[in-house]
Protein backbone atom coordinates (compact mmCIF):
# COMPACT_ATOMS: atom_id res chain seq x y z
CA UNK A 1 0.00 0.00 0.00
CA UNK A 2 1.38 3.49 -1.31
CA UNK A 3 1.56 5.81 1.61
CA UNK A 4 0.83 9.44 -0.41
CA UNK A 5 2.45 12.75 1.70
CA UNK A 6 0.26 15.54 0.63
CA UNK A 7 0.62 19.41 2.54
CA UNK A 8 -2.26 20.58 4.87
CA UNK A 9 -3.42 23.54 2.42
CA UNK A 10 -6.19 24.48 4.73
CA UNK A 11 -3.85 25.33 7.78
CA UNK A 12 -1.26 27.51 5.36
CA UNK A 13 -3.76 29.34 3.81
CA UNK A 14 -5.87 30.13 6.87
CA UNK A 15 -2.39 31.47 8.29
CA UNK A 16 -1.88 33.73 5.32
CA UNK A 17 -4.71 35.30 5.55
CA UNK A 18 -4.56 36.25 9.11
CA UNK A 19 -1.15 37.24 8.22
CA UNK A 20 -2.18 39.47 5.87
CA UNK A 21 -5.58 40.56 8.12
CA UNK A 22 -2.91 41.88 10.87
CA UNK A 23 -0.87 43.85 8.36
CA UNK A 24 -3.96 45.35 7.02
CA UNK A 25 -5.39 46.33 10.38
CA UNK A 26 -1.43 47.73 11.82
CA UNK A 27 -1.23 50.21 8.69
CA UNK A 28 -5.51 51.23 9.23
CA UNK A 29 -4.24 52.06 12.79
CA UNK A 30 -1.22 53.10 11.77
CA UNK A 31 -2.30 55.03 8.92
CA UNK A 32 -5.45 56.17 11.20
CA UNK A 33 -2.93 57.33 13.89
CA UNK A 34 -0.76 59.56 11.58
CA UNK A 35 -3.69 61.56 10.67
CA UNK A 36 -4.85 62.39 13.71
CA UNK A 37 -1.46 63.27 14.56
CA UNK A 38 -1.55 65.23 11.02
CA UNK A 39 -4.67 67.11 11.68
CA UNK A 40 -3.24 67.91 15.13
CA UNK A 41 -0.38 69.30 13.71
CA UNK A 42 -2.12 71.12 11.01
CA UNK A 43 -4.55 72.11 13.48
CA UNK A 44 -1.78 73.38 15.71
CA UNK A 45 0.10 75.20 13.14
CA UNK A 46 -3.03 77.20 11.97
CA UNK A 47 -3.72 78.33 15.79
CA UNK A 48 0.12 79.21 15.76
CA UNK A 49 -0.61 81.27 12.09
CA UNK A 50 -3.53 82.87 13.34
CA UNK A 51 -1.93 83.69 16.71
CA UNK A 52 0.93 85.36 15.02
CA UNK A 53 -1.28 87.14 12.87
CA UNK A 54 -3.43 88.40 15.66
CA UNK A 55 -0.08 89.22 17.24
CA UNK A 56 0.91 91.46 14.31
CA UNK A 57 -2.38 93.49 14.21
CA UNK A 58 -1.96 94.34 17.62
CA UNK A 59 1.52 95.40 17.14
CA UNK A 60 0.81 97.53 14.00
CA UNK A 61 -2.15 98.90 15.78
CA UNK A 62 0.22 100.10 18.72
CA UNK A 63 2.72 101.26 15.99
CA UNK A 64 -0.29 103.52 14.12
CA UNK A 65 -1.45 105.12 17.66
CA UNK A 66 2.09 105.88 18.50
CA UNK A 67 2.56 107.61 15.18
CA UNK A 68 -1.11 109.46 15.67
CA UNK A 69 -0.11 110.81 19.23
CA UNK A 70 3.51 111.76 17.44
CA UNK A 71 1.47 113.83 14.94
CA UNK A 72 -0.73 115.20 17.55
CA UNK A 73 2.59 116.43 19.84
CA UNK A 74 4.04 117.74 16.83
CA UNK A 75 0.81 120.08 16.45
CA UNK A 76 0.52 121.00 19.89
CA UNK A 77 3.08 123.66 20.35
CA UNK A 78 5.75 125.18 17.68
CA UNK A 79 7.76 125.33 20.62
CA UNK A 80 7.44 121.50 20.64
CA UNK A 81 8.56 121.05 16.64
CA UNK A 82 11.98 122.19 17.63
CA UNK A 83 11.93 120.13 20.57
CA UNK A 84 11.18 117.06 18.57
CA UNK A 85 13.32 118.62 15.59
CA UNK A 86 16.26 118.04 17.84
CA UNK A 87 15.39 114.10 18.94
CA UNK A 88 13.93 113.59 15.57
CA UNK A 89 17.63 111.34 14.55
CA UNK A 90 16.48 109.01 17.41
CA UNK A 91 12.53 108.91 16.81
CA UNK A 92 13.46 108.17 13.20
CA UNK A 93 15.63 105.48 13.88
CA UNK A 94 13.07 103.75 16.37
CA UNK A 95 10.38 104.30 13.40
CA UNK A 96 12.49 102.47 11.15
CA UNK A 97 13.64 99.54 13.00
CA UNK A 98 9.46 99.25 13.74
CA UNK A 99 8.47 99.74 10.17
CA UNK A 100 10.90 96.73 9.24
CA UNK A 101 9.42 94.00 11.55
CA UNK A 102 6.11 95.12 10.71
CA UNK A 103 6.54 95.15 6.73
CA UNK A 104 8.05 91.43 7.49
CA UNK A 105 4.77 89.02 7.05
CA UNK A 106 6.15 86.42 8.20
CA UNK A 107 7.70 88.20 11.21
CA UNK A 108 8.21 85.87 14.21
CA UNK A 109 6.90 86.27 17.76
CA UNK A 110 10.36 87.38 18.82
CA UNK A 111 10.53 89.99 16.11
CA UNK A 112 6.76 91.01 17.21
CA UNK A 113 8.12 91.51 20.97
CA UNK A 114 11.11 93.19 19.86
CA UNK A 115 8.70 95.77 17.91
CA UNK A 116 6.77 96.23 20.73
CA UNK A 117 9.50 97.09 23.46
CA UNK A 118 10.88 99.34 19.98
CA UNK A 119 7.41 100.87 20.99
CA UNK A 120 6.98 101.02 24.15
CA UNK A 121 10.58 103.42 24.05
CA UNK A 122 8.73 105.63 21.39
CA UNK A 123 6.16 105.79 23.49
CA UNK A 124 8.23 106.31 27.13
CA UNK A 125 9.81 109.24 24.95
CA UNK A 126 6.85 110.82 23.83
CA UNK A 127 5.93 111.17 27.32
CA UNK A 128 8.75 112.54 28.21
CA UNK A 129 7.96 114.85 25.18
CA UNK A 130 4.46 115.73 26.49
CA UNK A 131 5.64 116.52 30.03
CA UNK A 132 8.44 119.44 28.12
CA UNK A 133 5.17 120.35 26.10
CA UNK A 134 3.12 120.96 29.81
CA UNK A 135 5.85 122.27 31.26
CA UNK A 136 6.13 124.89 28.37
CA UNK A 137 2.59 125.66 28.40
CA UNK A 138 2.72 126.09 32.03
CA UNK A 139 5.99 128.61 31.32
CA UNK A 140 3.94 129.85 28.45
CA UNK A 141 0.74 130.68 30.23
CA UNK A 142 3.11 132.36 33.35
CA UNK A 143 4.79 134.38 30.70
CA UNK A 144 1.47 135.33 29.35
CA UNK A 145 0.40 136.81 32.51
CA UNK A 146 3.58 138.12 33.56
CA UNK A 147 3.10 139.93 29.89
CA UNK A 148 -0.49 140.89 31.29
CA UNK A 149 0.84 142.52 34.22
CA UNK A 150 3.44 144.28 32.57
CA UNK A 151 1.74 145.61 30.51
CA UNK A 152 -1.22 146.66 33.27
CA UNK A 153 1.93 147.96 35.47
CA UNK A 154 3.11 149.67 32.39
CA UNK A 155 -0.62 151.46 31.73
CA UNK A 156 -0.45 152.52 35.90
CA UNK A 157 3.01 153.88 35.22
CA UNK A 158 2.06 155.53 31.89
CA UNK A 159 -1.02 156.83 33.33
CA UNK A 160 0.79 158.08 36.45
CA UNK A 161 3.11 159.68 34.58
CA UNK A 162 0.98 161.78 32.54
CA UNK A 163 -0.80 162.82 36.00
CA UNK A 164 2.52 163.94 37.35
CA UNK A 165 2.95 165.92 34.00
CA UNK A 166 -0.47 167.47 34.42
CA UNK A 167 0.45 168.12 38.23
CA UNK A 168 3.95 169.66 37.06
CA UNK A 169 2.40 171.73 34.19
CA UNK A 170 -0.50 172.91 36.69
CA UNK A 171 2.51 173.83 39.33
CA UNK A 172 4.70 175.28 36.62
CA UNK A 173 2.17 177.31 35.61
CA UNK A 174 0.83 178.31 39.35
CA UNK A 175 4.92 179.56 39.64
CA UNK A 176 4.98 180.88 36.11
CA UNK A 177 1.04 182.91 37.08
CA UNK A 178 2.34 183.42 40.86
CA UNK A 179 5.84 185.00 39.08
CA UNK A 180 3.86 187.71 36.83
CA UNK A 181 4.45 191.05 38.29
CA UNK A 182 1.31 193.96 39.15
CA UNK A 183 1.67 197.69 38.13
CA UNK A 184 0.36 199.65 39.95
CA UNK A 185 -0.38 203.94 39.95
CA UNK A 186 -0.44 203.96 36.46
CA UNK A 187 -0.30 207.15 34.67
CA UNK A 188 -1.23 208.72 31.28
CA UNK A 189 0.65 212.44 31.09
CA UNK A 190 -0.30 214.19 27.89
CA UNK A 191 3.03 216.56 27.75
CA UNK A 192 3.62 219.74 25.23
CA UNK A 193 7.06 220.27 24.43
CA UNK A 194 7.03 224.16 24.61
CA UNK A 195 10.25 226.29 24.25
CA UNK A 196 11.45 229.09 26.34
CA UNK A 197 12.65 232.22 25.29
CA UNK A 198 16.16 230.50 25.26
CA UNK A 199 15.24 227.65 23.20
CA UNK A 200 15.40 225.14 25.83
CA UNK A 201 12.41 222.94 25.93
CA UNK A 202 10.57 222.92 28.85
CA UNK A 203 7.58 220.23 29.36
CA UNK A 204 3.66 221.47 30.30
CA UNK A 205 0.91 218.80 30.75
CA UNK A 206 -2.19 219.49 28.60
CA UNK A 207 -5.20 218.05 27.98
CA UNK A 208 -6.01 219.25 24.05
CA UNK A 209 -4.77 217.02 21.34
CA UNK A 210 -3.36 219.81 19.03
CA UNK A 211 -1.03 220.54 21.52
CA UNK A 212 -0.23 217.05 22.49
CA UNK A 213 3.45 216.07 21.68
CA UNK A 214 3.69 212.80 23.53
CA UNK A 215 2.51 210.09 26.17
CA UNK A 216 4.01 209.51 29.51
CA UNK A 217 3.35 206.50 30.87
CA UNK A 218 4.07 206.10 34.30
CA UNK A 219 3.86 203.07 36.99
CA UNK A 220 5.51 201.41 39.46
CA UNK A 221 5.84 197.33 40.07
CA UNK A 222 4.45 195.82 43.09
CA UNK A 223 6.83 193.09 45.16
CA UNK A 224 6.36 189.66 44.00
CA UNK A 225 8.58 186.93 46.69
CA UNK A 226 8.04 184.60 43.70
CA UNK A 227 9.50 186.38 41.07
CA UNK A 228 13.06 185.77 41.33
CA UNK A 229 15.27 189.37 41.36
CA UNK A 230 16.74 190.05 37.19
CA UNK A 231 15.72 192.26 33.86
CA UNK A 232 12.16 192.15 33.50
CA UNK A 233 10.60 193.12 30.21
CA UNK A 234 7.00 194.98 30.04
CA UNK A 235 5.24 195.79 27.23
CA UNK A 236 3.04 198.76 27.11
CA UNK A 237 0.00 198.80 24.42
CA UNK A 238 -0.94 202.30 23.56
CA UNK A 239 -4.74 202.13 21.85
CA UNK A 240 -5.66 205.31 19.88
CA UNK A 241 -9.21 206.33 19.92
CA UNK A 242 -9.84 203.91 17.03
CA UNK A 243 -9.42 201.17 19.05
CA UNK A 244 -6.38 200.00 17.55
CA UNK A 245 -2.65 199.97 18.99
CA UNK A 246 -0.19 201.87 17.95
CA UNK A 247 2.91 199.82 16.62
CA UNK A 248 4.12 197.38 14.10
CA UNK A 249 5.76 195.26 16.82
CA UNK A 250 4.50 192.15 18.71
CA UNK A 251 4.52 189.75 21.66
CA UNK A 252 3.24 186.18 22.65
CA UNK A 253 0.65 186.27 24.85
CA UNK A 254 -0.23 183.74 27.52
CA UNK A 255 -2.66 181.98 25.59
CA UNK A 256 0.37 181.42 22.79
CA UNK A 257 -1.19 184.24 20.23
CA UNK A 258 0.75 187.45 19.39
CA UNK A 259 -0.77 191.02 20.28
CA UNK A 260 1.03 194.22 18.85
CA UNK A 261 3.15 196.87 21.45
CA UNK A 262 3.52 200.21 21.49
CA UNK A 263 6.86 200.19 23.71
CA UNK A 264 8.61 198.39 25.66
CA UNK A 265 10.20 198.52 28.71
CA UNK A 266 13.22 196.37 30.85
CA UNK A 267 12.66 197.05 34.58
CA UNK A 268 15.48 195.94 36.82
CA UNK A 269 13.74 194.02 39.41
CA UNK A 270 14.55 192.74 43.13
CA UNK A 271 12.73 189.88 44.56
CA UNK A 272 10.33 190.75 46.91
CA UNK A 273 10.91 194.61 46.62
CA UNK A 274 8.30 197.18 44.89
CA UNK A 275 9.96 199.33 42.17
CA UNK A 276 8.75 202.89 42.00
CA UNK A 277 8.33 205.43 39.47
CA UNK A 278 9.04 203.26 35.85
CA UNK A 279 7.79 205.63 33.27
CA UNK A 280 8.26 204.93 29.25
CA UNK A 281 6.89 207.65 26.58
CA UNK A 282 5.19 207.49 23.50
CA UNK A 283 5.16 209.89 20.19
CA UNK A 284 2.92 209.02 17.62
CA UNK A 285 3.88 208.73 13.85
CA UNK A 286 1.28 211.65 12.83
CA UNK A 287 -0.36 214.37 15.27
CA UNK A 288 -2.39 213.64 18.08
CA UNK A 289 -6.49 213.11 17.15
CA UNK A 290 -9.24 214.22 19.98
CA UNK A 291 -10.53 211.20 22.10
CA UNK A 292 -9.92 208.17 24.06
CA UNK A 293 -6.46 207.01 24.38
CA UNK A 294 -5.70 203.90 26.96
CA UNK A 295 -2.90 202.22 28.11
CA UNK A 296 -2.43 198.38 28.85
CA UNK A 297 1.03 197.03 30.76
CA UNK A 298 2.00 193.54 30.21
CA UNK A 299 4.17 191.47 31.39
CA UNK A 300 4.78 187.43 30.64
CA UNK A 301 1.77 187.83 28.09
CA UNK A 302 -0.66 188.90 30.49
CA UNK A 303 -1.82 192.17 31.14
CA UNK A 304 -0.75 193.96 34.32
CA UNK A 305 -2.50 197.21 34.44
CA UNK A 306 -4.40 199.78 32.03
CA UNK A 307 -5.24 203.17 32.45
CA UNK A 308 -7.01 205.87 30.15
CA UNK A 309 -6.89 209.27 29.28
CA UNK A 310 -9.14 211.56 27.14
CA UNK A 311 -8.06 214.51 25.07
CA UNK A 312 -9.84 217.45 23.82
Amino acid sequence: METTNEPKKGLNTNVIYLSIIALLAAAAIYLFVTKNKTENKNEELTTQVESTATDLSEVETEYNAALARLDEMKTQSVQMDSLLATKNDEVEELKSKIKTILSDKNATKEKLAEANKLIAELNKRMNTFQEQITALKQENVQLTEDKRNLIEEKGQITQEREVLKEEKKTLEKTVEVGSVLHASGIKMDVINMKKNLLGKEKEKETEKAKKADLIRVSFDIDDNRISESGEKIVYVCVYGPDGKVAGNSSFKLADGSEKKYSVSKSVAYKQGEKVHGISTDWKPSSDFTKGTYKVEIYHMGYKIGSEYVSLK
